[in-house]
Formats: structure tokens, sequence, C-alpha cells
């Protein structure tokens, strides 16, 4: 066996090695898929089966267990506060592909709260006999109301103009025909409860479970774009903490496997428990990351950027929290990813992430400064219309746009797509940046 080899079999990659064996296709392939998928943590589940879509993922949902399922429903049906009955629809359409009796049992395992508040979106409750029920509109084509199979309620749709992928009103039919007793009592409710206090009992209970997903709320998450903290943290324990998120996804390891500051330090943590930890730590990092950006997690492609844009900072963090040390320790050098590692077990990845956030603020005052100067501020607020065709110029508009952002990136340095953007992943990426940056204003002033 080489050394290349033996290299490859440290057990950071070893356990992305096996977290890559997780993906969709090769779990759909699997002889023993109930099994398999009890085994997934929630978030794993999640990601896999966007990644396949939810067509495809069938076998997968219909083996989701209660927790698997109401992450999966956490994470695709609220942007941000705000609840989507469209997303939840597009969860529950591949069910009604099945039989009624399947989807009936999936709506009525979901949390009761969601339940109420998907029925509240989609349909109004009136009693016939009791309730004030407006006169229907006869010049609607569609039909927008229904009387329950009991006779009990008529039912009005909310949005009857909707294309939608799962008809209220179906829905409502399977439930009637699997439990009738759960479906009234659920409309019961409806009818009677007002919408923002079945809204904002879901969202506590959705911003509980996203917590415990790793998932920081949106205000939060901000705090990874803060003032990194000057002292060394107190010692904290090697043990993982007690969480549904105690491994990588999938669609997270990928990026990881490319070398890094912070992927050569963690291949180098041999203790289980205390990499156990620092992976749970980088989901979490991730995960706050997320809502940071504003993303979505259903978004694969952007949720991909993301993790390279947070590995990219951590390792920017290590090599600059390394720069300061006495004596200080450069890239390159031998053992600088051993004192890497054993950042790792001092800083929490969160503060790892805000040092190197930190190490980009110099960026952010210089554009603040070059954009003081008028000729540079003059070019660079050219209307579009007057603004030059040329490839350089894009490029360079390009690269002072990305130092502009919240956390200042690394654009305009891919000829063939101006507005890719990276995160600085290291010091002398952000001295270059700077070289360019007084380059630029000196050629305005020119």
């Amino acid at each position: 066996m080489s050394d290349s080899n033996i290299i490859e079999l440290t057990p950071f990659r070893a356990d992305l090695a096996r977290t890559l064996t997780r993906r969709g296709e090769r779990l759909l392939a699997a002889t023993d898929l109930a099994e398999e998928v009890a085994a997934l943590e929630p978030l794993e589940a999640y990601y896999i089966i966007r990644e396949l879509g939810m067509d495809q993922a069938l076998p997968i949902l219909r083996e989701l267990d209660h927790e698997q399922m109401q992450a999966c429903l956490d994470l695709d049906c609220w942007n941000r506060y705000d609840f989507s009955a469209e997303n939840l629809e597009e969860w529950l359409a591949p069910f009604a592909g099945v039989d009624a009796e399947t989807l009936a049992q999936t709506f009525l395992s979901l949390d009761y709260v969601l339940q109420l508040l998907f029925l509240t979106r989609s349909v109004t409750v009136y009693d016939p006999d009791t309730d004030q029920v407006p006169p229907e509109d006869e010049e609607r084509e569609t039909t927008a109301r229904a009387m329950t199979p009991d006779g009990f309620y008529l039912l009005e749709l909310k949005n009857p103009d909707q294309a939608y992928k799962l008809h209220p009103f179906a829905l409502l039919d399977a439930m009637y025909q699997y439990d009738p007793t759960a479906t009234h009592r659920l409309l019961s409710e409806v009818r009677v409860d007002l919408p923002t206090q079945i809204e904002e009992e879901a969202l506590r209970f959705r911003s509980g479970r996203m917590e415990d997903l790793g998932f920081a709320t949106p205000v939060e998450a901000t705090a990874l774009f803060s003032k990194p903290p000057s002292r060394r943290p107190l010692p904290r324990t090697r043990e993982p903490l007690d969480s549904a998120v105690t491994r990588l996804p999938s669609v997270y390891a990928a990026p990881l496997l490319e070398t890094t500051l912070v992927q050569q330090a963690l291949s180098l943590v041999t203790d289980p428990k205390s990499l156990s930890r620092l992976q749970q730590e980088l989901v979490w990092t991730i995960n706050s990351a997320i809502m940071a950006y504003g993303e979505k997690p259903q978004d694969i492609e952007h949720i991909t950027a993301i993790v390279t844009r947070v590995r990219d900072t951590i390792s920017l963090g290590l090599e600059s929290l390394l720069a300061q040390a006495e004596p200080p320790c450069q890239p390159g050098e031998t053992q600088t990813a051993a004192k890497a590692a054993e950042l790792l077990e001092i800083w929490p990845m969160t503060d790892l992430f805000r040092h190197g956030y930190g190490a980009t603020m110099v960026l952010q005052e210089a554009v603040r400064q070059a954009l003081a100067e008028p000729g540079f501020a003059a070019w660079y607020n050219l209307a579009d219309t007057e603004q030059s065709d040329e490839p350089a110029d894009r490029l360079e508009r390009a690269f002072v746009a990305g130092l502009m952002e919240r956390q200042p990136l690394r654009g305009g340095f891919d000829p063939g797509n101006a507005e890719t953007v990276r995160a600085f992943a290291g010091l002398a990426e952000i001295a270059a940046a700077q070289a360019r940056l007084q380059r630029l204003v000196g050629h305005c002033k020119g």
C-alpha cells in the first residue's frame, strides 16, 4: 500500500466515504430499503429526497418515520416565518398517487397543528345551520364548494383558481374514507380557531424542531457575521451533544473532500468522539450559514455553494489565527495542519467562521475608501448603458461587487462567468485582492 493510500484512510476521510455511500441512487438499489431509510438521520433523509426529486424518491418517502417526515416538511414548507401550503402539497402528492388510504395515513401522521395550518390555508369551513354563508360566485367555472360526506360542513376553497398539486377536496375525501372522526374533529377546529393563532403555534413548534436539526433562527444566524471573539473560549467537552444531527449529510460531504486547511486539520483528528463532535459543529455552522445567507434548504445547488463558502471561511479563520500565534505559522509549513488541528479543539466551528469573516473586513474597509475616490466612484456607478462591453471591465466590476457583499467575496476571477463568487480561503487571496483594488483605483485616478 502506498503512502497516498494510507492518507486516504484517515478517520475523517473514511467518514466522508461512508456518507457518500448514502446517496439516493444507491439507497434505491438497496435490498433492505426499509432498514437503510430507518438508519438515516432526518437531515440526511431530506437532502437525499431533494437530490432525487419527489417522484423518483417515492419508495424512500413511503419508508420515512414520523420524525424524518416532519423534518422534511419543516425544512421545505416554510420561507423564514411564512408557511407554504403549496410546498406541503408537493410532499403529499406522491402519496395520492399510491391510494387514498396511504394519503390519509400520511397526512394524519403529521404534527397536529401542521394539519390544522394546512387546512386553514386551504379551505373555509362553514356550518350551514349556524353560520352566515355568503352567496356563491355563480360565474365561476370551477367548483369552489363541497359538502363533507357526513353532511355537517360546507367547505369553500380559499384559492379556487390555483393549480393544485393535491386538491384539498381530494385530500379531505381520502381522510373521511380513512378516519371520519379525526377528520371531523380537524374541520371543527379549523372552523373556530383563528388562523394567526394556528400559524404562530405551528411556527413555535417548528422553530424548536429546527433548532434540534442545528438551524438557528434567521436573527440568531446573523451572529456568524459579527466580530470574532478575541479571547480563547473555555475548554468544552469533546463528547458529541445529544442532537438530531450527528453526521454530515452527503450534500455537505462532497465539498469537504477537496484539500483545504480545514480538511487537512480534520484528517489529523483520530479520536472518534472528538471527530464526531467536530463534524456535528460543522453541520451546525453550515445550517446557520444557510439561514444567515437567506438561502432555502431545498435549493441543492445553492446549498453546495454555501458548504464550499463555509469550508473556505473556516480555513481562512484557521490561517488567520495561526498567523497571529507566537511564533506565527505560515501556510505550507510542515506543522501547519497539525497546529490547525489543535485549534479545532480550542475554537468552536462558528467562532472559526467568525475569525475568517473578520479577516475579510480589511477588504470591506478598503472598498469603502476606494468609493470615496471620485474617479473610482464615477467608474463603478456608471449606468448599465454606459458601461464598457470589454470582458476585462466586467470582471473588474464583478470583483468590486463581490467585495461589497455583507461577507466580502472573491469575484471577477472567472473569465467564463464574471458573476461567479467564492469565499476567500486564505490570507494570500486577501492580499491579492487588496493589491488588485489599489491598481484599479490608481487606473481610475489616471
